[in-house]
């Protein structure tokens, strides 16, 4: 039996096979194949890294919790629905303190909704079939969850368009290995929140489970719908479980692992205690009695008046009453047309009901914890472009990085998830020979203010020698116009058994080196100054003309630039130098003659020719 999503214009049209599921018990579901792998340790580290510490209602969820309280006869109340409705702590973050008064405030709210059914909200999209794949993982987080999530935030219906309902197929093949044996609910969170969904129109669910999208516009508009990273709330508790039933009255949805073909199942009764009984004869299960066939599915929904006698006593006990509704992926003819319900009591980790022990019983989660995701309207700021082949997607990894365009290595990364050794032995198709493909990715985390200042890296690597990884573009893309804003020179280039690095960017031009000032030769003064003129002589005697003093002058001399001082000669001989314009000459004697010369001298050494002579006798 083959049961696919079949998108038939704007409509969404199913092609079912319907058979008639026993009332009771569902010990083999033929021609269904859950496919939900067993958590490994590393799986269970990713999944409770970020739990759900606080859930405050949003406006749909205090909505609702008024329209309650209206029932009960008690005033409305308001809250502030502007913060963060899921408080989440993340185990590689400090814990952030608690908010005293705002839990003050979120105690008058009272209970939640008695019955919360999201399932009838326009964002559900309608109730599918996996057919016979594993791939119940990729319908209970891409087709279910994000589907509805994305609508939810944009107002559209899910109920009358596929435009916005999202490719099971697309997650399914990206988390698969290229082996149809089932996922991981870690691994298809992360194709959501790193590389968002193609939608059932664009790649649409059949029974090829290897070929990915080859249309690269798919990559490109996928990206828009990235969701948020997921949280996981316990629900093995009844505090546990009033968390989840809040994020469920705030109109989300929330997935979980269970063991699908352990399910026990009893039929809705009418509870007397209840004013309606409208589910009376629906399928709910009390409890799972083994670990057969790990199977992914979404809460939905909750009501807190469904009983079933668990224990069988006749007596409606507080334990057995109030249930989760839960949508499958095993098509409308599935228990209540596809959804089943889940006593609060097959949730906790020990039964609570009065004498009530069946053997082998476990929680009905695989793990004990649902996982929680939301979108958020979401527009990239940089997207890079990678046109590659490559025969074996399993060999392959790519990794892409940014740096100042003045450095030569990345100081921040950025890894896709699909590409990181997965695929299994197959091309980007699905076959077995080399091809083509071109994918975008979303580096917006890697974009500065001004990318002009930036470089972008490509690594590639090939993990295994005889089958090559060539790539034939990395370029850095706008993704509000689509041109091309950089790209990498040298390509096409080919990886083998090792790795390689692509940049795209532009290396800035060097800073000019500042031409020095040249210092100026200095301008060598080589012109004498005039010789000096207007020679003067008189004698002065003393002592009754025992001895005398010959006081010389002259005029000043010129020159271009300064006369900076004056030599004196006496008879051929220089016998001083002055600044002044006159000397005083008193080692003369009686009846000898003397001659006198002047010269002038500048800054630069320059000497003037003599001046004329003096000649003069003391008698």
């Amino acid at each position: 039996m083959k049961n696919f999503l079949k998108p038939v214009g704007g409509m969404i049209a199913l092609t079912l096979s319907l058979h008639v599921s026993p009332s009771t018990a569902l010990a083999n579901n033929q021609g269904f194949r859950p496919g939900l792998k067993e958590m490994t340790q590393e799986e269970q580290q990713k999944l409770q890294r970020r739990k759900i510490k606080k859930v405050r209602p949003n406006h749909l969820g205090l909505e609702r919790v008024n329209k309650e309280r209206t029932r009960r006869g008690q005033a409305p109340v308001q809250i502030d629905t502007t913060k963060p409705e899921v408080e989440v702590e993340d185990s590689l973050q400090a814990p952030s303190s608690s908010q005293t008064a705002e839990s003050a405030a979120m105690a008058t709210l009272g209970s939640a909704p008695a019955q919360v059914d999201n399932s009838a909200l326009p964002s559900f999209p309608p109730i599918v079939s996996q057919g016979t794949l594993g791939s119940c993982v990729a319908f209970a987080t891409t087709y279910y969850l994000m589907s509805h999530e994305v609508c939810l935030t944009l107002g559209c219906n899910n109920k009358t368009s596929a435009a916005r309902i999202y490719s099971p197929k697309w997650t399914y093949n990206m988390i698969n290995g290229g082996v149809d044996n089932g996922s991981s609910l870690s691994d298809a969170f992360a194709v959501m929140e790193k590389h968002g969904a193609a939608t059932s129109a664009e790649f649409p669910y059949d029974s090829d489970y290897r070929a990915w999208s080859m249309n690269s516009d798919h990559w490109k508009r996928a990206i828009n719908s990235r969701m948020k990273p997921f949280s996981y709330s316990r629900i093995n508790t009844d505090a546990d479980m009033a968390n989840v039933k809040q994020i469920l009255a705030n109109g989300h949805v929330v997935s979980f692992g269970t063991y699908i073909n352990s399910w026990v199942y009893r039929t809705v009764q009418a509870n007397p205690q209840a004013a309606s009984n409208p589910f009376v004869g629906q399928a709910i299960a009390t409890h799972i009695n083994g670990t057969v066939s790990g199977h992914a599915m979404v809460i939905v929904g909750y009501d807190d008046t469904i009983w079933t006698d668990i224990n069988g006593n006749g007596a409606v006990e507080a334990s057995e009453v109030g249930a989760f509704k839960i949508a499958n992926s095993f098509g409308a003819s599935w228990k209540n047309q596809g959804y089943a319900w889940a006593s609060y009591d097959a949730f906790r980790a020990t039964s609570t009901v009065p004498n009530f022990a069946p053997a082998g019983r476990i929680q009905l989660t695989q793990s004990g914890m649902v996982f929680y995701s939301t979108y958020t309207s979401y527009a990239p700021r940089l997207l890079a472009e990678v046109k590659m082949s490559h025969a074996m997607r399993t060999q392959m990894s790519l990794q892409f990085g940014s740096s100042a365009n003045t450095s030569s290595s990345p100081s921040a990364t950025w890894s896709p998830f699909a590409f990181a050794n997965r695929g299994g032995n197959y091309a980007f198709d699905g076959t077995t020979a080399e091809k083509l493909g071109s994918f975008y990715f979303d580096i917006s985390s890697l974009a500065a203010s001004d990318i002009n200042t930036q470089k972008f890296y490509l690594t590639m690597k090939d993990s295994t020698a005889g089958s090559a990884l060539t790539t034939s573009a990395f370029n850095i893309v706008n993704p509000s116009v689509g041109n091309t804003l950089l790209s990498a020179a040298n390509v096409p280039l080919t990886v083998d058994g090792n790795s390689s690095m692509l940049v795209a960017g532009t290396t800035p031009a060097p800073t000019p080196t500042p031409t020095p000032t040249p210092t100026p030769t200095p301008v060598v003064d080589t012109i004498a100054p005039s010789a000096p003129t207007g020679l003067t002589l008189s004698l002065t005697t003393f002592n009754r003309n025992r001895t005398a003093r010959f006081n010389l002058g002259w005029t000043a001399s010129t020159d271009n630039v300064k006369v900076v001082k004056y030599f004196i000669y006496r008879n051929g001989v220089k016998i001083t130098e002055t600044t002044s314009l006159s000397y005083g000459d008193s080692n003369i004697k009686k009846n000898v003659y003397y001659n006198y010369q002047f010269t002038a001298v500048d800054a630069a050494g320059n000497q003037s020719a003599k001046s004329g002579t003096i000649v003069a006798l003391w008698r």
